[in-house]
């Protein structure tokens, strides 16, 4: 089986070094397994122990004390000396392994290195009675990105221009092939960057897997971990979501709308964020008399989900809605490239003037506007009264190259 490089890797070969457990974060599917199984090529078979926590069996062993998993991995180790990586799927099944971790990290970080993946955020702090901190560094894989979904389509020379950072020049080789480039863009917001679906030769066969990801993942993995109660209004509340992406998340309304208690309703979005289906972004404001609007957006992770949930994998140029599904899939851009050090925000006064992202990063703050089409309206001139230093630009996925007075005008 052929494997496609994901960008994560390089960290993570980087973070085997340190004495930390690895957290490998992410939906189920992304390519987790794909992954770590790529890693254990990389640092030997002979160094490596794997376990899926999906099979009975491990989940067995991990549920047991420390002296009984220390016996068992000394057991299956198959080198003598040096140190082992210990491999382990799905960490979120075990009820608490948070106490053995410490342990295994403050006392035998020279024997074993952890690397762990897991599908919920929540659900392993819930499960993890002790804190981590200190001895933990999480990665988190996505489906993926725009550039990884092009190195998958064979298309290795745009990938690497794409990582390198795509720089605004009018002969940059990526602005010769405009045709190209709509054609990529088109597909992956259509159907999104989950590997298998990726890798699908025909829309139908695409569109079927999508269709068992909402249904297997979705309705019933989530709904069952988290024990949701309210399924009916579960479901209205994610295809709610998908009709409204973008747009700003006012709970006493949507409450009332779907039929759910204000902090329930706040306890689902939040099991969907912790379950990497959607990412919110609030508001960005330094003078809260002037900036004065708190409601959260909802994008999703991806995009082909998204489509998925509201029946709708027509091609963007063709929808009513490709105005918003741009604007997801420009997010997803900058959620990609997001670091410990970055926020990705919205920007809102009491005028109602707006603008679709700020991102700021060491005091750094850049505006981005997106477009589908031609229209040029925009609120940088008010954004840029009240942060001076903000660096503004177009995005827009009828790109034609522009010179203006606008910095990165795309």
């Amino acid at each position: 089986m052929t494997y496609f490089k994901r960008t994560l890797e390089s960290k993570l070969l980087k973070s085997l070094d340190n004495n930390k457990a690895i957290f490998i974060l992410g939906p189920r599917q992304v390519g987790k397994t794909t992954l770590i199984k790529h890693i254990i090529d990389v640092v030997g078979l002979e160094n490596s122990l794997y376990y899926d926590i999906d099979l009975q069996q491990n989940l067995e062993v991990f549920s047991g004390n420390l002296e009984a998993i220390l016996a068992r991995l000394r057991f299956d180790k198959k080198t003598k000396t040096g140190k082992t990586y210990v491999f382990i799927d799905e960490i979120q099944n075990v009820a608490d392994f948070s106490k053995t971790i410490k342990l295994l990290v403050d006392h035998h970080n020279e024997e074993f290195k952890l690397i762990l993946t897991g599908s919920s955020s929540a659900l392993i702090k819930k499960q993890f009675e002790e804190s981590l901190a200190g001895r933990k560094e999480e990665h988190i894989l996505y489906p993926l990105s725009f550039p990884e979904f092009c190195r998958f389509k064979g298309e290795n020379k745009i990938s690497d221009l794409l990582e390198d950072g795509y720089k605004h020049e009018k002969n940059n080789p990526l602005n010769l092939m405009t045709g190209k480039m709509k054609n990529l863009e088109s597909e992956y917001m259509t159907f999104g960057g989950y590997p298998e679906v990726v890798l699908s030769k025909n829309a139908i066969e695409k569109a079927e897997i999508l269709n068992d990801l909402v249904s297997s993942y979705i309705i019933k993995d989530i709904k069952h971990l988290f024990r949701i109660e309210k399924i009916e209004q579960f479901n209205k509340l994610i295809v709610n979501l998908a009709v409204n992406t973008g747009k700003e998340i006012n709970l006493q309304n949507l409450s009332r709308e779907i039929g759910l208690h204000r902090e329930t309703l706040h306890n689902y979005l939040m099991v969907l964020e912790a379950s990497y289906i959607i990412s919110t972004i609030t508001p960005f404001f330094s003078n809260k008399n002037k900036e004065i609007n708190k409601m959260p957006k909802a994008y999703f992770i991806d995009t082909g989900i998204r489509n998925k949930l509201i029946n709708n994998m027509n091609n963007p140029e063709t929808r009513s809605d490709r105005g918003e599904l741009y604007e997801n899939y420009v997010f997803l851009n900058l959620l990609h490239k997001k670091d410990v050090l970055t926020e990705i925000k919205y920007w809102k006064n009491k005028y109602q003037q707006e603008i679709d992202f700020v991102v700021e990063r060491n005091s750094t703050i850049k505006a981005y506007e997106v477009k589908f089409g031609d229209d040029t309206g925009n609120h940088f001139t008010a954004f840029n009264q009240a942060y001076p230093s903000a660096a503004c630009f177009f995005v827009r996925f009828n790109y034609k190259y522009k010179v203006t007075d606008l910095p990165g005008y795309f």
